[in-house]
């Protein structure tokens, strides 16, 4: 009931200042008409239509006060104008001008850090932030966005130590602690993630991408059942988070929920989730409950989106394998291992597939791949004996099995006890996918 009344109060509140700018707008329409050569008319004007969204009427608005009167602060404007359509690079060209006319223009810094951040340029980014930080030592946002910045650079440490600074000049600054716990994350220390989590949710308890975030650290911890209650929790204050879907698809799918899972990746791409992954995971899922033609399906779409995803075409290798196609098999395989050469479980899973042909030769040539990228790969161990026996081969097989069970596939003494004795049995080990 109170959201209801405060969501009321807040359209009421805009819907107010919108008639403000409105107002605005025709009084300085009028100035305009009657002074057509007043520059901060038109300056003002243009604010008037940014805060309406009007973002082109706006930078007509900032070019005709900068033709009257060249000023850092319009520039400035012209900039953020700018930067709302997407015009990053105009946008720079703008603060640059700014600066130049005023040297100290710490907003300046800041915004042009962030058109330099969403170009992919970090490091210009962190060189502009450390100016703002240098002008203003004791700007929490400063610190966030130079956090930010390095987060996206690979640098987790730097990002925590601003994340850190943001913090001390903002105690309650949740989306620091939310994005130090993401970063923390990255860093596998998803115990520092998840306490960096609780407080940005008890600073905001309808922070829906905390309690998500949150639900990913308590997932990678093993802690399932509390993660999925995470992401419930994120998708009850934003029901559209497909993120959330999908990832409480993938926990789903560890806890062998896979009806489930692929409910939620249903939802997800539904939701506007057009990523590969998403395809990819609810055909992982389906190929889980036997229903291996609505997985090729669900690659086939992944593999149209992302054509260069080497995991894709080892999956759709597994569905193909279990529905007996074992030359299409080979075929997902050697395109996953074209895109991946060093994709051992592929040269082991190909492996399998020939073996089904009874390319026994070929087998054993994938599996000594396998193994040579993977020296601890039991199951290519285990198949390449299971290869070895069928070509003739006992002892090198007995050597592969006894290999298998050190590496604790108990299994393999079994063949060891049947096959390794001096009397040969006569029944096929049988090949199997890795």
């Amino acid at each position: 009931m109170f959201k209801k009344i405060s969501e009321s109060i807040k359209a009421r509140f805009n819907k107010t200042k919108k008639r403000i700018y409105q107002k605005n707008l025709r009084l300085f329409t009028r100035i305009i008409e009657k002074y057509p050569n007043n520059a901060i008319a038109y300056s003002i004007r243009g604010t008037t239509k940014r805060n309406l969204g009007d973002y082109q009427g706006t930078i007509d608005d900032y070019n005709k006060s900068i033709e009257l009167y060249p000023n850092a602060k319009t520039f400035h404007n012209r900039a953020a104008a700018k930067g709302n359509l997407g015009d990053y690079k105009g946008a720079i060209q703008d603060y640059n001008k700014a600066l130049e006319l005023y040297p100290d223009f710490v907003d300046a810094y800041g915004y042009r850090g962030e058109a330099k951040d969403n170009l992919g340029d970090f490091e210009g980014a962190i060189q502009d932030y450390n100016k703002e930080i240098e002008l203003n030592p004791n700007d929490a946002n400063a610190y966030f966005k130079r956090g930010n910045a390095k987060h996206r650079s690979g640098d987790y440490n730097g990002a925590i130590h601003d994340y850190n600074n943001a913090i001390e000049h903002n105690p309650n600054f949740a989306e620091a602690y939310e994005n130090r716990g993401v970063t923390k994350g990255n860093l596998e220390d998803h115990k520092g993630a998840i306490q960096d989590y609780n407080k940005a949710v008890e600073l905001n308890p309808n922070f829906a991408d905390a309690y998500y975030y949150r639900g990913i650290s308590k997932d990678k911890s093993g802690n399932g059942q509390d993660a999925i209650k995470d992401f419930n929790k994120a998708i009850e204050l934003n029901p559209s988070h497909s993120e959330a879907y999908f990832s409480r698809g993938n926990t789903r799918d560890k806890l062998s929920e896979f009806s489930s899972a692929i409910l939620d990746y249903n939802k997800a791409i539904e939701l506007g989730l057009d990523e590969s992954k998403a395809y990819r995971a609810r055909g992982i899922a389906k190929g889980k409950i036997g229903d291996y033609e609505g997985a090729i399906q669900d690659y086939n779409k992944a593999i149209e989106i992302n054509p260069n995803d080497p995991d894709t075409f080892y999956n759709r290798g597994i569905a193909k394998y279990n529905l007996g196609d074992y030359q299409g098999t080979i075929q997902e395989y050697n395109k996953a291992i074209e895109l991946n050469p060093n994709y051992a479980n592929a040269y082991g899973n190909r492996g399998a597939a020939k073996g089904s042909l009874k390319d026994y030769k070929g087998e054993i040539q994938d599996y000594n791949k396998a193994i040579e990228l993977n020296p601890n790969n039991a199951k290519a161990y285990y198949n390449r004996g299971i290869a070895k026996y069928a070509f003739g081969d006992k002892a090198g097989a007995c050597n592969d099995w006894s290999k298998a069970g050190e590496l604790g596939l108990t299994e393999a003494y079994d063949n060891i006890n049947h096959f390794c004795k001096e009397k040969i049995g006569t029944v096929d080990p049988g090949h199997g996918q890795l």
